[in-house]
């Protein structure tokens, strides 16, 4: 009788305890929101969460890399854009001055009007991006343009600004202004200076060179422009990708809250009849051994 009555608590106390650990886990997933909560839920399927923890990881790294690259792209096109309508203007007034019809006070005004129009150009040549001098190539700690302005110098470098964006992927997002923004500096000083001098085969000779200029400025802007529809159709995939790979570790990780409460209803039913089963079968032989 002893054996027996030991026997059957122990096969209820192990009933008893399953019971109560399922509805303790079930419990502790309502409350965390999750199916997992320690490796030892699910080794599997926390294998496959880190998994792809570290593939959001990159890819959100990345998605960082191109809104910086973009910021950077914009700022480009708003400084070559800026650049490009004084261009324009600058070819307007020369031309004007050209004709040789102006008054001198005229002149001097499109002379003074040129001399604005150079700086404000050098103005946008060292714009800057958090900091760093966008046309300056690698040197973004130094203004691309310096020098008095009617004679603009380059102090920046040739190098490329690099971002990767995917594995394997990287692009170049800079434009530098040797060759995108140097001739326009030039041909605004040239310009400036013929009318001064009130040359017009001068001021002609400026006008090709603005024409050359402008030339080389719209393929600078058509580069940037590429750059940023690259950035663009990039970040929508990895957005995408991001999406996906959320979806699919919410799959693994999160609970779903609609059948956790019903096996957790389930399983309190279980549990409270485990525990009646377990008292009216120990207390009667309890007792028949006491007996």
């Amino acid at each position: 009788m002893r054996v027996s009555t030991a026997m059957m608590s122990e096969t209820i106390l192990w009933n008893v305890t399953r019971n109560a650990a399922r509805l303790d886990r079930v419990a502790d997933q309502i409350s965390s929101g999750r199916q997992i909560s320690r490796p030892s839920d699910d080794p599997v399927g926390t294998a496959n969460v880190l998994q792809l923890d570290s593939t959001r990881a990159r890819i959100q790294q990345h998605l960082r890399n191109m809104n910086d690259a973009r910021s950077w792209i914009d700022a480009t096109d708003q400084a070559l854009s800026s650049i490009n309508a004084s261009i324009q203007r600058a070819r307007e007034i020369t031309l004007a001055a050209a004709n040789g019809t102006l008054a001198p006070e005229n002149r001097d005004a499109i002379a003074t009007e040129l001399q604005r129009i150079l700086e404000s150009a050098i103005g946008a040549a060292n714009t800057r991006l958090n900091g760093r001098y966008i046309f300056a190539g690698q040197k973004t700690d130094t203004p691309a343009f310096g020098g008095p302005p009617n004679a603009p110098v380059y102090q920046g470098d040739s190098g490329p600004i690099v971002r990767v964006i995917d594995v394997g992927v990287t692009a170049t997002i800079n434009v530098t202004g040797d060759t995108a923004i140097l001739p326009t500096l030039n041909a605004l000083a040239q310009a400036h200076a013929a009318v001064v001098a009130n040359d017009p085969n001068a001021m002609r000779a400026a006008i090709d060179a603005l024409d050359n200029a402008h030339t080389a400025l719209l393929t600078a802007q058509a580069r940037a422009g590429a750059i940023g529809s690259q950035l663009e159709e990039q970040a929508s995939r990895l957005e995408a990708l991001d999406l996906s790979v959320a979806r699919l570790r919410s799959q693994i990780q999160d609970v779903d809250l609609a059948k956790a409460l019903s096996d957790y209803s389930t399983l309190q039913t279980v549990y409270q009849a485990s525990l009646a089963a377990g008292s009216r079968s120990i207390l009667p032989s309890l007792f028949d051994y006491l007996a």
